[in-house]
């Protein structure tokens, strides 16, 4: 061959690259079609081919691919291949194996994981290997753990009659988005728990700073970073001055995890905390500092992770679920009333509540925080986890919409795969919840008006198995003790304002469930 005649323009060359990559695609979509350990699946081959589709959902769509294998689930059955390397599950009873308690071995996946800003990486929440995680979360877990939630909760109590005043006070006479309250609340109460020192948002005028509409901006990115890893990272190194240019929000809440919270972490090496009852206590930054925890995993940026984890993760979920609580409360007289009726024979002072615990033992109550727990879904996407030991053997059936046959079904997962469950498509299940996009507490109670709790093993908004949030013992002592509070001092002079379902009702997903876009949230009037 005669070399010297070989055309090596630089269009011959940009050509000839582009063919390479385009046979070397097709070779891989090829692959994962016929080949590949998860081929055996059913599901769109497209799906199997290319993580194009699920960016077409996710990001083009913006957050509707949840909606649409819901859909994939009612044409291809309980188990359906999603993108080239992972399965979902529609069968509730399959939740458990998935995501297991004990020594079974479960990583997170690295796909999902990629939606996370860099810095939530070095957070437990954020690690990907099971042992890792078990490692990082360990001196965390005792410190919200149930019993030492109950000797501390009198901050909560401080802290939620403190949202009461202010919410009766003359900064509540105009129209508000009430999640904006409620965030200030978890704020302030998250912080004074962790940090024994809260950020004095209820002590400001106003319901500012009010994160949970930033967080619902900087979740709207996640996908898109999922799919583009780079922009992951730049959220992190990009200046405080250019990300306020680009929204004020945004910038606040940087500013929030890049100044303030390890300012929060600084003082909370050092300082000496304090109970209700005046005495010292640790702080969960000393809690990780004076564990096991070999010195690596006791770094500033590995503690600032940790400590952006939990704010951002305690802020946004309760703030929501008393949301819920407020919108469909206040539209349904005949509910508050009941509450309210069951509460008032318990309570003898409503600025002084029962402990948690006693409240715990209302049937209403603890019926409205699991109905509002159901609605507000946790992460409504899914949390896909990797089986490393051992394959996933599902049986199950499955009958299609359109017929009454039903389908015996058997699949072996193999390990090394992801496999998830969306929490939103559990707690929409119609055989488990009827009338599932309706707000019923009733269906948490027996035909005596008992708490029944066959239900309760079906709620996933704290996710399940090893990878529970480890602040699900706090976000239910606070849910308990505001919900409780609220029914007594607040609602019956606070009005719904230029507000419908669309506000709060589960639309499309930023990892988290969000409401229609362009929606002004629930907003409510105090008189």
């Amino acid at each position: 061959m005669d070399l010297s005649k070989v055309d090596l323009s630089l269009g011959n060359c940009i050509l000839a690259f582009l063919s390479i990559c385009i046979l070397n695609a097709f070779a891989i979509s090829l692959y994962r079609v016929t080949l590949h350990p998860l081929s055996k699946f059913p599901g769109p081959k497209l799906a199997a081919a290319s993580y194009i589709y699920e960016f077409w959902y996710d990001v083009v769509l913006q957050g509707r691919y949840t909606r649409h294998i819901a859909h994939l689930h009612e044409v291809y059955g309980p188990l359906v291949r999603i993108n080239p390397d992972e399965i979902h599950c529609n069968d509730p009873n399959f939740v458990d194996v998935v995501y297991s308690h004990g020594k079974a071995k479960r990583n997170k996946s690295t796909h999902y994981l990629a939606a996370m800003p860099w810095g939530l990486r070095l957070a437990s929440v954020g690690t990907a290997d099971h042992d890792h995680h078990r490692l990082r979360r360990s001196p965390a877990s005792k410190f919200f753990s149930r019993s030492r939630i109950m000797q501390l909760e009198g901050m909560i109590h401080d802290k939620v009659q403190r949202l009461c005043d202010k919410l009766l006070s003359d900064d509540g006479f105009k129209p508000f988005q009430v999640a904006a309250a409620y965030s200030c609340f978890t704020t302030d109460a998250l912080t004074s728990y962790c940090f024994g020192h809260s950020l004095g948002n209820l002590e400001e005028p106003g319901w500012n700073p009010a994160f949970k509409g930033t967080i619902d901006q900087i979740t709207g990115l996640f996908y898109l970073s999922r799919h583009l890893q780079p922009l992951a990272y730049l959220a992190d190194v990009l200046p405080l001055s250019i990300c306020r240019r680009i929204s004020g929000e945004i910038g606040a809440l940087l500013a929030l995890v890049r100044i303030t919270i390890p300012q929060l972490v600084d003082r909370a090496k050092t300082a000496e905390a304090v109970d209700y009852s005046g005495r010292s206590r640790p702080t969960v930054i000393q809690a990780l500092l004076d564990s096991d925890l070999p010195s690596a995993e006791k770094t500033q940026d590995r503690l600032i992770s940790e400590a952006v984890a939990m704010v951002l993760g305690g802020t946004h979920s309760i703030s929501t679920v008393l949301t819920i609580a407020t919108f469909h409360l206040l539209s349904k007289p005949a509910m508050l009333g009941a509450l309210r009726e069951e509460l008032l024979a318990a309570v003898h002072d409503e600025t002084h509540l029962p402990t948690w615990a006693k409240l715990e033992t209302l049937p209403y109550l603890s019926a409205v925080v699991l109905e509002s727990l159901r609605l507000m879904h946790g992460v409504a996407s899914r949390i896909s986890v990797v089986a490393t030991d051992e394959e996933l053997d599902y049986v199950g059936q499955w009958q299609q919409p359109s017929s009454s046959t039903i389908t015996e079904t058997s699949y072996s997962i193999p390990r090394g795969y992801a496999v998830g469950v969306s929490a939103y498509m559990v707690h929409t299940n119609p055989t488990l919840f009827h009338d599932p996009s309706s707000f019923l507490p009733e269906r948490w109670l027996d035909a005596d008006g008992q708490r029944t709790k066959g239900l309760e093993r079906h709620i996933l908004s704290f996710a399940k198995g090893n990878r529970q949030c480890v602040g699900m013992h706090l976000a239910y002592c606070e849910l308990y003790i505001t919900i409780a509070a609220l029914a007594l001092r607040v609602w019956p002079r606070m009005s719904l304002y230029d507000s419908t379902i669309p506000d709060i009702e589960y639309d499309h997903d930023q990892l988290i469930a969000m409401p229609k876009k362009h929606s002004k949230g629930v907003r409510v009037i105090v008189s």
